[in-house]
């Protein structure tokens, strides 16, 4: 019974550590998009600021997945390696976005952030 016991706290502690280390890619995409739009109607810094954030952790965290067309590749595979330089690329984009925000240009940021878009659709078509 002890081991039973045991057993089923390391395998609850495992499960709970999982579920801590990583959203699934479709969650970090949903946060994406959830936050992309809620920085759109963002009417001041702090917002913006606030829906730039969860979408960076959202692309950062994305980095730990890859689509499942791309799960049987190797890590070093070029387009696994693609599919992680399009996260750079959309965590830069997000950078250069708050970069306007925090200059108190919420008007130009919005502009920027269209870029977002871009490298999304660019990325879908490839690996998703």
């Amino acid at each position: 019974m002890k081991k039973l016991i045991i057993s089923l706290l390391i395998s609850g502690a495992a499960i709970l550590t999982q579920n801590t280390m990583a959203a699934d890619l479709d969650t970090d995409m949903w946060a994406l998009a959830k936050n992309y739009k809620a920085f759109n109607k963002a009417e001041n810094i702090s917002d913006a600021l606030k829906s730039l954030d969860a979408m960076k952790f959202a692309a950062n965290d994305a980095k730990q997945s890859v689509p499942n067309k791309l799960k049987s590749l190797a890590k070093d595979d070029v387009q696994v390696v693609g599919y992680q330089a399009g996260l750079d690329a959309l965590i830069a984009e997000i950078d250069k976005t708050a970069t306007f925000v925090q200059a108190n240009q919420l008007d130009q940021a919005k502009i920027e952030a269209k870029n977002l878009l871009t490298i999304r659709d660019e990325n879908h078509k490839k690996f998703k």
